[in-house]
């Protein structure tokens, strides 16, 4: 069986992905106060959805959370058709879980028929890929020290690195293509 896991990870700039460059107690304290932040996992089962609906589903869940810390989106595909979606939200303040299931189906059509579940995120975002980017490097610059780090730590399948500057700071989405046959 062919299947395809699709991961991105989410940081806002500001927050851990700002960690480079700065002192030691620095980013042990930003670290820390990721690892307070409640979490959120919302799956989704039985929709067909392609990246741009998965990434519109967790702009979504994002801007229904207050001071967004980290977000990490897994999709898997096996053939034929079966596919499933993990969202991982961290955020000092999250959207309440009772209801979210009606109003997402409600939000996005394609989720009509889907099963969402939506449970207490497990392990915090301490579990997420710690990346170290220098507030002070360009998009481009910032995006080549982070695809070096990811294959340091060992990191396979086709990385693509999104970087955007924003009101809230930078906004890093790393996505991971990996195809796995079982």
């Amino acid at each position: 069986m062919l299947r395809t896991i699709l991961a991105s990870l989410a940081l806002l700039l500001g927050n851990l992905a700002s960690a480079g460059c700065q002192t030691e107690p620095e980013v042990q304290a930003r670290v820390a106060e990721l690892a307070d932040m409640p979490g959120i996992t919302v799956k989704i089962e039985g929709a067909d959805l392609d990246h741009a609906q998965v990434q519109a589903i967790a702009k979504h869940l994002e801007a229904k959370a207050v001071d967004t810390g980290a977000t990490m989106v897994r999709m898997k595909k096996d053939e034929p058709g079966g596919s499933s979606l993990e969202i991982e939200l961290y955020a000092k303040t999250l959207p309440a879980a009772e209801g979210l299931a009606a109003e997402l189906k409600a939000s996005f059509p394609a989720l009509a028929s889907a099963t969402i579940t939506t449970a207490p995120a497990v392990g915090g975002p301490g579990d997420l890929p710690l990346i170290e980017v220098s507030k002070e490097l360009s998009p481009e610059e910032a995006k080549q020290e982070i695809l070096e780090q990811l294959q340091a730590d060992g990191v396979d399948g086709d990385v693509n690195v999104k970087i955007e500057d924003g009101a809230e700071g930078r906004r890093i989405e790393v996505k991971i293509d990996k195809q796995e046959v079982h």
